[in-house]
């Protein structure tokens, strides 16, 4: 079961090749904070997020897969569709 998710970047400091990034996830409403780590240069654009401890297994107890749900959240940012 996959949740409709929402992407809220909250502070982004990129280098020049390596980023950080700091956001929320909305799921079912909720607020979920994110850690990420951004590459731009080689093989294009790629990112690797990982949700905060208390997230996932709020999350995990609601019977989603964590990890569906980060590799979605990725995806959802290197798309661009995200505030």
């Amino acid at each position: 079961m996959m949740p409709d998710i929402k992407i809220k970047v909250i502070s982004a400091n990129m280098g020049d090749i390596v980023g950080t990034l700091k956001g929320e996830v909305i799921i079912d409403g909720r607020n979920y904070k994110f850690v990420g780590t951004a590459f731009g240069r080689y093989g294009g654009h790629n990112i690797s997020v990982k949700l905060s401890p208390q997230a996932r297994v709020w999350l995990k107890t609601r019977g989603y897969n964590v990890e569906d749900i980060e590799s979605a959240m990725q995806e959802t940012i290197v798309i661009g569709n995200f505030v």
